[in-house]
């Protein structure tokens, strides 16, 4: 190869890819308002990928037509249009059509580092054995309220590095070969969410080599408010209870809620137990407020706080009504 056509290589990204091609996937259903910022923040990749297939779950706004723009442009993009598919269906589908080994995964609604890929594809080149690579994802959190759901609901980056194994990498940001997909039989199309939290411990469970790369980034955009919050909480919930997730972190949750019912209860009796369960409440919602407000310096933190806190303990009921599906699903 000549000192040009090296140069060429090196600028796509494969001069130390060692012949590894990327097929990067999304899905995405009713994007109008957030596509163009994705697709901006995925064609100016320092790696691009060797192609990219969207799987459009049938959206009735703009979204199709915007992709297409870009398409018409030149944007190496395949386009899927799959009215119905949940984001399962819609990955599976994607991958079906990938031409090539490696798949990174990502989602509309995200703002994508300039750096992702070319940081997520490192550890397959630098050991082959490696299976599954865990990116990253940080809130792209634009009010007060949308920080302090950040602060309060998003996992932190200094608690997954204390023991990266453990963690369970979103598809929002990561990449796997396309052979351990097959392995695990690809995303569980019976979930509407969890879906790729299930995915991940399937992986696990076949032996899957993974590796974390907290350099891999990728902005989420964060619910606005409090309707479009506890739909997510909600939803996420009966996901987990549908997929028989995590069911001791839920069941302790319950027991110190039955735990507040009962001294509810009893105060009508005893009401010295009122000031008790008054105690206990305010406890369980100013821990984290006062945590917040210490990363924020906002007073207002003490009024969006707990109400996110109270939200969040009403979403989880969802949980039971994924374990009710899930038991209906069995028999």
């Amino acid at each position: 190869m000549g000192k040009s056509n090296k140069h060429i290589s090196k600028i796509m990204g494969y001069g130390k890819m060692n012949g590894i091609k990327v097929s990067l996937i999304c899905t995405l259903k009713n994007e109008e308002s957030s596509v163009k910022e994705f697709l901006d923040s995925l064609l100016s990749q320092s790696r691009q990928p060797d192609e990219i297939i969207i799987v459009d779950g049938g959206s009735t706004d703009r979204t199709v037509e915007i992709i297409n723009s870009y398409i018409e442009k030149g944007a190496p993009i395949k386009l899927i249009v799959k009215e119905g598919a949940n984001i399962a269906e819609g990955r599976n589908i994607a991958i079906k059509n990938a031409k090539y080994d490696v798949i990174a995964s990502t989602d509309a609604g995200c703002r994508i580092d300039k750096h992702w890929l070319e940081n997520l594809i490192k550890p397959f080149e630098e050991d082959p054995s490696v299976d599954v690579v865990s990116g990253w994802y940080e809130a792209d959190a634009r009010t007060e309220f949308e920080e302090c759901v950040a602060e309060l609901t998003y996992p932190k980056l200094e608690r997954v590095l204390k023991d990266s194994n453990k963690f369970l990498p979103s598809s929002r940001s990561v990449a796997y070969k396309k052979t351990v997909w097959e392995k695990v039989g690809g995303y569980p199309e019976w979930l509407y969410t969890a879906e790729d939290t299930l995915f991940d411990l399937n992986l696990k469970k076949v032996g899957c080599k993974f590796a974390f790369v907290p350099d891999a980034v990728v902005w989420w955009k964060v619910r606005p408010n409090l309707r479009s919050l506890f739909k997510q909480f909600y939803l996420y919930a009966k996901g987990n209870g549908k997929a028989g997730l995590f069911l001791k972190k839920y069941l302790r949750e319950y027991a110190l809620y039955l735990l507040g019912l009962i001294l509810l209860l009893s105060g009508f009796v005893y009401k010295l137990l009122w000031l008790l369960l008054i105690a206990c409440v305010l406890i369980y919602l100013l821990r984290p407020t006062i945590k917040a407000y210490k990363e924020l310096r906002s007073f207002k933190v003490f009024i969006i706080a707990p109400t996110i806190i109270l939200i969040h303990a009403l979403g989880i009921f969802g949980y039971i009504v994924g374990l009710i599906e899930r038991t209906r699903k069995a028999s």
